[in-house]
């Protein structure tokens, strides 16, 4: 992994400071580029007589505009600071008409080998990283707030598909790198009896030159999610590394429930590939 690039918000609550040194210690692992695309929100005028004569609404909308191209113009200078000259990739503006979205973004993350998106509160990180997860055809790291990201310690989520074996080759540079890598598999939710085999996967990744381990994680309660990253924080893990479950229906693209429950909550660094 050569070119990575970050999805930074400027509204209404602009990405925070720790995601820009997370991504700085990242880049020195793998030696690779940063870059940092920043949506700008614009939010049309309203342009009703009434509401503008008793609340001002277009002062309120030109204030929030003021507000977004504020902090995207910190945004880019922050990361100018934060980011080595050696690992500073590209930084770049997306115009982003009312709200965040992920569809200029996903085009831009075509030609990058990770997209990561900070997990700090904002409303639109699920959606952006939903959005992305199905459009760019990259992987798609999400990134909540951790004190380091060094992932030494790396559990992949394991159950045989063909979604779990596209996460594991691409996150194979990081994995390469990891000190312990375990294949994790969530037994009592589903029959993995006609699925690739957790040992078929650790001989794969021996060839590879990477030692891993096998480990079999009962299910807790009903919710494969909850107990993966349970597993992973009572054990010291840096990275979970996932497949998306998902289908189209009616043109829209919709999770599957464990994914789902990943990106409302990640609990550490997830790494999910699609």
């Amino acid at each position: 992994m050569r070119d990575i690039l970050l999805q930074a918000n400027s509204h209404p609550e602009p990405t925070p400071d720790w995601a820009l040194d997370r991504m700085a210690e990242l880049a020195a692992r793998l030696e690779a580029k940063i870059g940092i695309g920043v949506c700008k929100v614009h939010i049309s005028p309203l342009s009703n007589w009434l509401a503008n004569s008793l609340l001002d609404v277009d002062g309120i909308i030109a204030g929030e505009n003021r507000k977004s191209a504020d902090n995207a113009d910190a945004l880019v200078t922050a990361f100018a600071s934060r980011m080595p000259a050696t690992h500073r990739g590209e930084a770049f503006l997306i115009n982003c008409p009312g709200t965040v979205t992920h569809w200029q973004f996903a085009v831009r993350a075509r030609t990058h080998d990770l997209s990561v998106v900070p997990v700090y509160g904002h409303r639109g990180s699920v959606a952006v990283a939903e959005g992305l997860i199905f459009e760019s055809g990259r992987p798609v790291l999400l990134l909540p707030h951790v004190q380091a990201l060094n992932p030494e310690r790396i559990a992949i989520a394991w159950d045989g598909s063909r979604v779990a074996a596209r996460a594991l080759a691409d996150a194979l540079p990081l994995v390469r790198l990891a000190k312990a890598v375990s294949i994790v598999q969530i037994t009592g939710e589903k029959d993995l009896t006609q699925a690739a085999a957790a040992e078929d996967a650790i001989v794969h990744l021996e060839h590879h030159g990477i030692k891993a381990q096998a480990i079999d994680v009962p299910l807790e309660g009903q919710d494969a999610a909850a107990s993966l990253q349970a597993y992973c924080e009572r054990n010291g893990y840096d990275l979970l590394v996932m497949g998306a479950f998902g289908h189209s229906r009616v043109r829209e693209f919709v999770l599957g429930g464990v994914t789902r429950s990943i990106l409302d909550g990640p609990r550490l660094p997830v790494f999910i590939s699609h």
